[in-house]
């Protein structure tokens, strides 16, 4: 069970639903506190018993564990802010901003800033996220240990032991879920154009998609064969498959995941300039 005294900048969604997923684990509400700038959205998190504030210094201080979760433009500023604190408290810093680097977050809060940085997907929000993790080399294994604790909260999550790689989580997992709200979108839409209703479209689709995952979470059976099961001879499956590849599906789905992967660069280097 985490004892660390835990403290969240920041009331958006990806930080709500790390501290759901706490909270459902069973960690004392006591032990979390939460800023924003707004106390609209802290309504939310004092009714389950959490400190709240609308001063992320105040927050900063009774942290041993501080997760930076607002906007990538905003984080260096952010931190900027927290600097002092920080400084005297010395956490472990784990941030959830695409395109931010440890480095340039450590540029701001001290060179000896122990840092993570976190990269979940909006199925955090219903306690099925995946995210990538890494740890700058101030990061010990206890600290490793419970950065991977507090952001499984929320699903599963995966070391890489590079930063850049973190650029691959974005384009397999940060950014795919809308690839697949995408194709959903498309299935759904040509299944009505051939006569299916959309209450009905909709749920075959969305459960096919559910189902296909499920099925490769149970099995050893690496995908290729898994396709190659569903794929008979001659078949309407072949077919479809068949189009999808004359199309370039495969080639569009790998441009898609470099322009993730780039623009997360781009971003890295306009909040470099930014300061």
């Amino acid at each position: 069970m985490i004892q660390a005294k835990l403290g969240f900048i920041g009331a958006g969604n990806m930080n709500r639903a790390i501290i759901d997923g706490l909270l459902s684990a069973g960690v004392n509400p006591q032990h979390i506190a939460v800023s924003n700038r707004s106390e609209q959205k802290l309504g939310y998190f004092a009714d389950r018993g959490l400190t709240t504030s609308t001063s992320n210094t105040e927050v900063a201080a009774l942290a041993d564990v501080l997760i930076l979760g607002v906007k990538p433009a905003q984080l260096l500023d952010v931190a900027q802010e927290l600097k002092a604190t920080c400084a005297a408290t010395k956490p472990l810093v784990i941030s959830v901003a695409a395109g931010v680097l440890t480095e340039q977050i450590a540029e701001v809060l001290g060179a000896d800033t122990p840092i993570v940085r976190a990269m979940p997907n909006t199925p955090s929000t219903i306690g099925e996220g995946a995210a990538g993790l890494f740890a700058n080399s101030l990061v010990n294994d206890g600290q490793r240990e419970l950065a991977k604790t507090i952001i499984q909260a929320c699903g599963i999550a995966v070391w890489v032991e590079q930063e850049s790689l973190i650029d691959a989580v974005i384009a397999v997992a940060g950014s795919a879920p809308a690839y697949f709200f995408y194709i959903l979108e498309t299935m759904v839409d040509e299944a009505e154009k051939l006569g299916l209703n959309p209450k009905d479209a909709k749920a075959l689709a969305v459960q096919t998609c559910l189902g296909a995952a499920r099925l490769v979470q149970s099995t050893e059976t690496d995908l290729a064969t898994l396709r190659n099961n569903v794929t008979s001879p001659g078949g309407t499956t072949q077919a479809a498959l068949a189009s999808f590849k004359a199309s370039g599906l495969d080639e569009t789905l790998r441009a898609g995941m470099q322009a993730a992967v780039a623009r997360a660069q781009e971003m890295a280097a306009e909040a470099a300039r930014g300061r």
